[in-house]
């Protein structure tokens, strides 16, 4: 009898706890959060759950890293921009040098993989005074600013508009680049550093120690080909229905890249990357 009463208990428990959440943006069978960052497909956690290896992300002590980018660790992946941006290592240059003196430093290189350092999602920002430039491997100029030096205070560093502090954008799409720096830092201590970073990080004040900062965060573009399975939601050929678009990269010195996106990205919609990802598909 008691026996029989155990097992009645325990199926009212087995009724009453609650199924596992769905993972909504994530491929049937794959999880879709690593930490408190929501990893969508095309990307995946682990092996399987990504469109190709180059997407695959390793979830470690609940912080994402991309397994074949040098294990760049994941802040955000938005759909709608076709963008990841990632932690990467700071571009400071330097303190305590003489005038005049030049710093050349290189950025991860991407060559190979699907990503490209966004042009719409980064901004070039030089702090200091001098001049700063970023470069191409070859040596062609990319983009650039100078900076004065008048009673600099930290509203001109916040405000970045010229005194103590520049920014300006990148026209095109990179798969690397090089920075060099012209410090006309008089002071002893006088720091100077040049880096590409996330706009909105940057606007939005996340970056308030960058001197002391061993990553800033970088947006890359993510770009699809036509080896990859692209199959957009609620996209039916037969009716006329695709919703998959191919996009034009403007990329530096080069023939523009091609990349697919899905177009039926809409407020109501899960993730269009997913064959089932149109919440208006199910009625919701």
């Amino acid at each position: 009898m008691k026996l029989f009463q155990a097992y009645l208990l325990l199926l009212l428990f087995i009724s009453l706890t609650p199924p596992p959440a769905l993972a909504k943006h994530a491929k049937p069978g794959c999880i879709d959060m690593c930490g408190n960052v929501i990893i969508p497909y095309p990307f995946g956690i682990g092996a399987g759950c990504s469109i190709n290896p180059w997407y695959m992300v390793e979830c470690k002590n609940s912080t994402p890293y991309l397994s074949e980018l040098k294990q760049l660790q994941v802040l955000e992946v938005d759909l709608e921009y076709q963008t990841v941006t990632v932690y990467t290592p700071t571009m400071i240059s330097y303190c305590q040098n003489p005038v005049g003196n030049s710093s050349h430093m290189m950025s991860i290189d991407l060559g190979g993989s699907p990503f490209w350092f966004s042009k719409s999602h980064n901004k070039f920002v030089f702090e200091g005074y001098g001049v700063a430039v970023m470069m191409m491997d070859g040596g062609s100029m990319v983009t650039g600013c100078s900076t004065a030096s008048l009673n600099v205070s930290d509203s001109d560093r916040k405000k970045c508009s010229g005194n103590g502090c520049c920014q300006t954008a990148i026209p095109h799409y990179l798969k690397s680049y090089s920075i060099n720096i012209t410090s006309l830092e008089e002071e002893d201590g006088g720091c100077v550093s040049a880096f590409l970073v996330d706009d909105t990080s940057y606007d939005q004040g996340r970056l308030s120690d960058r001197r002391n900062a061993s990553f800033i965060p970088i947006s890359l573009l993510w770009t699809l080909t036509d080896s990859d399975p692209v199959t957009c939601c609620n996209s039916d050929p037969i009716e006329g229905r695709e919703r998959r678009e191919r996009h034009r990269v403007d990329i530096f010195n080069g023939t523009p890249v091609d990349t697919w996106t899905c177009n039926s990205f809409y407020e109501r919609s899960l993730n269009p990357y997913l064959i089932d990802g149109c919440k208006e598909e199910h009625g919701m």
